[in-house]
C-alpha cells in the first residue's frame, strides 16, 4: 500500500513544484523592485487648489448649494388639488419670474427659495406650497487624460485633489504588463515648457509609500508604460508619437514638439 501511494505523492509534488516555478516567473505589476530603505517617511503635501473651472464632484448641487445667476429653477406651486409648473432662469438681477411674480433668489438655498416663493404667492393663493428643483448652469469641468497600458484610456473628469492612483481607477485600472514604477505625468500649463514627473505606484502597493502617488493638476497627461522609459529626455522621445496620436484632436499641433525639446 505504501509503495502504491508514493507515486501519486511524487506526481503531486512535481505538479506543485512546476506551479511554483510558473508563479515565480509571473510578473506582478504592483510589486516594487526597490528596497524598503527607499520608502519615504515624509508626509505628502497637497498643492494649493488651481483656480478656474469646477471639479467633477462639484457639478451636482447639494442642499446647501447657493443659487447663482444663470441657474434654472423648476418650480411647482401646489394649492389644494391643483398645481402650476414654471421653469425660470435666474437673471442678472438675481430674480426669477414665477408666473407674474418676481422673486429674489440669488445666493440662497433651494429651501429658502421655496419659502420666498410661497410668501410671494400667499396674497394670491390660499396656502400655497412651493417645490423647487435647482439646475446649475452649464459648467466646464476640469479634466485629465490617461493613456498607455490601461483598460479604458482617454479623458477623465477631474475630482478635487485627484491622484494618479485615482486616475487609474477611473479608467478601470491597468493591465498586468504595466510598469507601475515609471508612470509619467506630463504637465505644462500652456505646454510651452512642460514638466515630466514620475509617479511610482509600486512603492504604494509594496510598502504603503504614498510619496510618489502624485496629486494631479488640470489637463495633466498620465502615461502608464509597459516598458522602461529611462530619464525624462528619453521618456519624452518615446511619449511624443503616442501623445501626438492621442492628444492632437484636443491640443493644438504646435504644442506637441515641446515634449521632444524638454530638458531636465
Amino acid at each position: 500500500m505504501l509503495r502504491l501511494c508514493t507515486k501519486p505523492i511524487a506526481v503531486v509534488g512535481m505538479a506543485v513544484g512546476v506551479g511554483l516555478l510558473l508563479l515565480a516567473g509571473c510578473r506582478n505589476p504592483g510589486q516594487s523592485t526597490l528596497p524598503p530603505s527607499a520608502v519615504s517617511t515624509s508626509p505628502q503635501v497637497l498643492p494649493p487648489l488651481p483656480k478656474g473651472d469646477v471639479f467633477a464632484d462639484e457639478t451636482v448641487p447639494t442642499a446647501d448649494a447657493p443659487i447663482e445667476t444663470g441657474d434654472t429653477l423648476e418650480v411647482i406651486i401646489r394649492r389644494g388639488a391643483g398645481e402650476e409648473k414654471y421653469s425660470s432662469l435666474v437673471r442678472e438681477n438675481g430674480s426669477v419670474s414665477v408666473g407674474f411674480m418676481e422673486v429674489l433668489v440669488e445666493g440662497v438655498t433651494v429651501a429658502e427659495a421655496e419659502r420666498r416663493i410661497q410668501d410671494a404667492a400667499r396674497p394670491f393663493m390660499k396656502e400655497p406650497r412651493a417645490q423647487v428643483a435647482l439646475k446649475k448652469k452649464l459648467l466646464k469641468i476640469k479634466r485629465i487624460f490617461v493613456f498607455g497600458d490601461v483598460k479604458k484610456p482617454g479623458m477623465v473628469p477631474m475630482a478635487r485633489n485627484m491622484t494618479v492612483l485615482q486616475a487609474l481607477a477611473a479608467v478601470d485600472n491597468f493591465y498586468e504588463t504595466a510598469l507601475l514604477e515609471e508612470i509619467r505625468v506630463v504637465r505644462g500649463g500652456d505646454f510651452a515648457n512642460p514638466k515630466i514627473l514620475t509617479a511610482d505606484l509600486a512603492r504604494l502597493f509594496t510598502y504603503g509609500d504614498l510619496s510618489r502617488n502624485i496629486t494631479l493638476e488640470e489637463n495633466d497627461v498620465i502615461f502608464v508604460p509597459r516598458e522602461q522609459l529611462g530619464d525624462a529626455t528619453e521618456a519624452a522621445k518615446k511619449l511624443t508619437p503616442i501623445l501626438q496620436a492621442a492628444i492632437m484632436p484636443i491640443y493644438p499641433a504646435y504644442l506637441i514638439p515641446a515634449f521632444t525639446s524638454f530638458k531636465p
